[in-house]
């Protein structure tokens, strides 16, 4: 299979985060602060250590302190959930937002009677600066939720600018880091970012099950989700201090090994020049394809992240991406890709969304150049023989 749908979540891993799992996994894998012997402190240090390892990354170490979550969904429900509302009060989006964010803010909508306001775009979409310190001037922003990079275009967002205009105003700062954290060269501090989420199994290289948030020091949030996790289990209500109050449950410490030994490995990558170089090769070669549609990220090479949306006339994009598996052994993402605003821009509605190349550190040139001959063939002929249910199963 070639596999370019790194953007739903990086395949394969390092190896080393293969044996990294296995070896925790089958010798230390329990539950790591729920009791005094040496295994359990063995995993409570790990995950310490983790967690350290992240702040360097980020050259948040002064800055912030890290909360584990299972996702990194549930890292933004908390974030959103954690702050206090009024009736009337105005969150901004960017129309790039992930349903992680959407969905969350949509129930307050109708359960607190927040405002959602998208944040404009010029016409070749990206980020209206001027426009939007406008929108803030007349209605005073709660919330800024922008993602660090569109999982739908590659578009790096210019999340700092945002920010700095919103803190004019006292909001509170929420950047997606899913698709970013471990590519882009992020230092915290920089970001104007009250909390920035990531994704372990995303640009982080590391396994399912283990997300969470970088939250800067002095930032307090309700708790969303409660529970035991090994703190003062004789008192009904969670510890009052930071981060602990939001880490409930137990944690996915066979994960956190995985993603310890994916840190690691990052270390002797240069994940976004590797990334860069195979996406312009990419968008040379797309441009040899005929009939095609191209969707790019707004301004320089830059601004352009590995992911890359595209739809060939007369076909839907489920009918491209089912041709591609069936008869090519290509593994790309079709549809809206939990993204549906920016598809309203995109004029993406005759394809049902579009077909997703995503790319990732594994991938190579030759990948590409089958992909390109697969897209050259794509045929209705082929369609007849593809069973409805893998049409269907494109979302």
């Amino acid at each position: 299979m070639i596999y370019l749908d790194n953007g739903a979540t990086t395949f394969p891993k390092p190896e080393a985060v293969y044996r990294a799992v296995d070896e925790f996994a089958r010798n230390k894998g329990v539950n790591a602060g729920r009791g005094a012997y040496k295994a359990a402190r063995e995993a409570n240090a790990m995950i310490r250590q983790v967690k350290q390892q992240l702040l360097s990354l980020i050259d948040g170490r002064e800055q912030a302190e890290v909360a584990f979550t299972p996702s990194v969904t549930i890292a933004l429900n908390m974030v959103i959930n954690g702050l206090t509302y009024q009736s009337g009060d105005v969150v901004y989006v960017s129309p790039y937002e992930h349903n992680a964010v959407l969905r969350p803010l949509h129930l307050l909508v109708k359960r607190k009677g927040i405002k959602v306001v998208e944040l404009p775009l010029k016409k070749d979409l990206s980020i209206d600066l001027q426009q939007t310190a406008s929108l803030f001037q007349v209605e005073p922003p709660k919330l800024v939720c922008v993602t660090a990079i569109s999982n739908v275009t590659g578009y790096v967002l210019p999340v700092r600018e945002i920010f700095t205009l919103a803190k004019e105003y006292g909001a509170f700062t929420l950047m997606d880091g899913a698709q970013a954290v471990g590519l882009l060269k992020i230092r915290f501090a920089q970001t104007k970012a009250d909390v920035l989420t990531f994704a372990g199994h995303k640009t982080l290289y590391s396994p399912f099950g283990i997300a969470g948030m970088y939250i800067k020091n002095g930032v307090d949030l309700q708790e969303f989700i409660v529970g035991g996790n090994g703190i003062q289990a004789e008192n009904p209500v969670m510890p009052r201090y930071m981060p602990a109050k939001l880490e409930s449950g137990s944690m996915d410490s066979v994960a956190i090994a995985g993603l310890a030994a994916s840190l690691e490995w990052l270390k002797g990558v240069q994940s976004w020049e590797e990334e860069e170089k195979l996406t312009r090769y990419l968008l040379n070669k797309l441009t040899t394809v005929p009939n095609i549609n191209i969707y790019l990220a707004p301004g320089d090479c830059h601004n352009q992240a590995g992911v890359v949306s595209i739809n060939i006339d007369g076909f839907r994009a489920n009918e491209v991406a089912a041709i591609l598996d069936y008869k090519f052994d290509i593994a790309v993402r079709a549809g809206h890709h939990c993204a549906g605003r920016i598809h309203r821009y995109l004029n993406s509605k005759r394809f049902d969304g579009t077909i997703r190349i995503s790319l990732g550190l594994f991938n190579t040139r030759e990948d590409i150049d089958r992909l390109i001959d697969g897209l050259k063939q794509i045929d209705r002929k082929t369609l007849k023989n593809i069973d409805d249910e893998i049409l269907r199963g494109n979302c």
